[in-house]
Formats: structure tokens, C-alpha cells, sequence
């Protein structure tokens, strides 16, 4: 299970004299405040049982490089290894997440992948790999991956079509790994009223996003704004980290000096799970958030210095 933003939301905005979150467009700032959290949560180095993948292909002689249209949801490579026919498996140690490999001709059992690049084909979100060296025989390939991190919005809407079988149809620009079926989507903006509300999805394209809204009516050339609104993959068991570090960043846009405890919460929340993650990974992951209230705090004392220099 997991909790929506809303209920983050309502918590919050007890501490901060409930200041609205979501008065701006697109429900903003709390829609893009919780993509940043999720987003370094989700995003290197850290890695998660529940936002990991794994699929399998098999190499072709002489081929270095190949285009996966299979694992569109992939962040980062974790692991990868190859197996032959006789059963022996090997882990390939050199993962290339961004950087890249030179094209070769040498045949052998490869040693190393580098992720080339990623396009979008058909609507499809396609990876291309390239190995070194050049695959000498057929392997099975096992690819074992960090999944990407979903965003809460907001996505544009330009048109809407009329209620059809009890769903509507919202045409803009839409993520879909943002937009599982039976996840919650926030719309809003919509000229029409009935088009706006609280949906669960029914399915989702780059262009496309289906809900279950049996009211909808249509309306071309307008602007309305799509979010999604679970704070999934990440499991509920979870909240106390990305609550606390929502409270952090919404008393630190009310002035209140209370964000730094909070984000100290957040990561202490993240330590106390973390028992797969290194010390590494960690420490990047308190370097990035507690490092936001020593900043902010040089900002201000340098301001105040300032200030007090020009009253002299």
C-alpha cells in the first residue's frame, strides 16, 4: 500500500498555519516539491527492493549493440550477467550507466556494457546497449535494474473528449510510467467542470490519458493540467521519510526554522530503513538534503551582514 500526496498535504499544512499547497496551476508547488523528493529517493545511488526490475534477452554473434524496447521503465543497469548453454553464468563487473563504450570488432565473451543512450520509438521508450567485447556465441542475458521514478506533475492537458463506456479521454503531453491503470489522477484546469476530479486510471500513452470520469465532455484548445497523486512505488512503511521532507521544504518556504529539523527527520527516517544501502549511497543522500538548510542559512547570514553593513 501507499499514501496519496493529498494526505501529505493535509498533515503539513498543520504546521504551517494551512497555507494553501496547491493554489497554483497544476496543483503547484506541493505536485513538483514531492517529484523532488521522489526523485532523489528513487534516482542513483540509492536502489530499493520494491523499485527494482529484471528482464532477460539473448545476445547475437557479432552483434555489439542492441535496442531494448522491453525495459522502458529503466533508470540505471544494478547488475547484469551472461549465461551459455552449458550453464555457466558470469557477471559482467564493468556497468556503464552514462558513459560510453568504442565500437569494436573483437569477438569474446563481453566484459563490459555501457547503457549508449534511450529514444523514444512508437511511443515506446527504447534503450540501446552496447558491449564489449563483441558477443562470440549466444548468451542468455539477465538485466537487473532500478526502476524510473514516477512524477507527480504537472502534465499539460490541450483537449478533451467526450465520455465514452464510462471513461474520458484527455489529450496533452503525459509520462507513463506516471500513470499506472488503477492509479489516482488529479485533474484540473479544465474549462468544463465535469472534466476535472479525482480519477483512477484506465490507461496512458505520451499522448493519451484515459480515466474513469463517465461525465466528461469535450473541449479542444484549452489548458488543463493532469497529476498523478500516489506516492507509489515507494510503500507507505515509508512516509515518515517523504513526509518529513515535504514538511522540510514547505517551512522553509514559510520562513519557519523548523525546515532543517524536519529534513534532519527525513534522513534519519531513510538511515533507519536502509539496511541494503552503503555508507556511500547514504552519505550522498544526507549530503543532498541536509546540505539545503547550511546553505540557505549562509544565504540569509550573508544577507543580514549586508544589510548591517549599509545601516552603518
Amino acid at each position: 500500500m501507499t499514501q496519496n500526496l493529498q494526505q501529505t498535504i493535509n498533515w503539513a499544512r498543520t504546521f504551517i498555519q494551512y497555507n494553501p499547497l496547491t493554489a497554483g496551476l497544476g496543483l503547484e508547488p506541493a505536485s513538483s516539491v514531492a517529484s523532488m523528493i521522489r526523485n532523489s529517493l528513487l534516482n542513483p545511488p540509492l536502489t530499493w527492493l520494491f523499485n527494482r526490475g529484471e528482464v532477460t534477452f539473448s545476445t547475437v554473434v557479432g552483434t555489439q549493440d542492441y535496442t531494448l524496447a522491453t525495459i522502458s521503465d529503466m533508470a540505471f543497469i544494478e547488475k547484469i550477467s551472461l549465461s551459455d548453454d552449458s550453464g555457466n553464468i558470469w557477471e559482467i563487473k564493468d556497468v556503464y550507466n552514462n558513459a560510453p563504450l568504442a565500437v569494436s570488432s573483437f569477438q569474446q565473451r563481453p566484459s563490459a556494457v555501457s547503457v549508449m543512450s534511450s529514444s523514444i520509438i512508437s511511443n515506446v521508450l527504447n534503450y540501446k546497449l552496447r558491449f564489449l567485447g563483441v558477443p562470440d556465441q549466444i548468451y542468455a542475458v539477465t538485466l537487473t535494474y532500478q526502476k524510473l521514478s514516477p512524477q507527480f506533475g504537472p502534465f499539460q492537458i490541450t483537449a478533451v473528449g467526450n465520455a465514452s463506456g464510462g471513461n474520458t479521454a484527455y489529450t496533452g503531453i503525459f509520462d507513463v510510467i506516471s500513470f499506472p491503470v488503477s492509479s489516482l489522477a488529479i485533474i484540473t484546469g479544465c474549462a468544463a467542470p465535469v472534466n476535472n476530479g479525482t480519477f483512477l486510471v484506465v490507461s496512458c500513452t505520451n499522448t493519451t490519458l484515459t480515466v474513469a470520469n463517465a461525465a466528461g465532455v469535450a473541449a479542444s484548445s484549452q489548458t488543463g493540467y493532469a497529476n498523478n497523486w500516489d506516492w507509489a512505488p515507494i510503500p507507505e512503511q515509508y512516509s515518515d521519510i517523504y513526509n518529513n521532507l515535504f514538511l522540510s521544504e514547505m517551512l522553509a518556504v514559510v520562513d519557519d526554522a523548523r525546515a532543517q529539523l524536519y529534513r534532519q527527520r527525513g534522513v534519519a527516517a531513510l538511515f533507519a530503513k536502509a539496511t541494503g544501502l552503503t555508507e556511500t549511497q547514504k552519505n550522498a543522500f544526507a549530503q543532498q538534503w541536509l546540505a539545503r538548510g547550511v546553505e540557505r542559512q549562509s544565504v540569509l547570514g550573508s544577507i543580514q551582514t549586508g544589510t548591517s553593513g549599509r545601516s552603518v
